[in-house]
């Protein structure tokens, strides 16, 4: 039995922008406090320069524009599975 979102029943370009900017934001926040954390626990002072922002912002750039689009691609696959199977206990 596939589960059906009700509040969206078709899977559209705008929810694939919405996620990738949510992933990327979340990935960016991550990075952030793992690099923060990291130079603590290292370094013992916090180093943020202006190449470790740019390098974060790529990474996170990368990272939510890859799982934003692979969760809409599969998004679609199970939605076009749902349109093309019969349900198997019609009432």
């Amino acid at each position: 039995m596939m589960l059906k979102n009700k509040n969206h029943p078709n899977i559209n370009l705008r929810l694939l922008f919405l996620s990738v900017i949510y992933l990327v934001v979340c990935c960016f926040i991550f990075f952030f406090i793992a690099i923060v954390i990291i130079d603590l626990i290292f370094d013992g002072k916090v180093n943020l320069t202006q190449e470790v922002i740019i390098d974060i912002i790529v990474v996170s750039t990368i990272a939510g524009t890859a799982g934003g689009l692979g969760s809409w691609i599969f998004a679609k696959i199970d939605e076009r599975k749902v349109r093309k199977t019969p349900p198997s206990n019609p009432q």
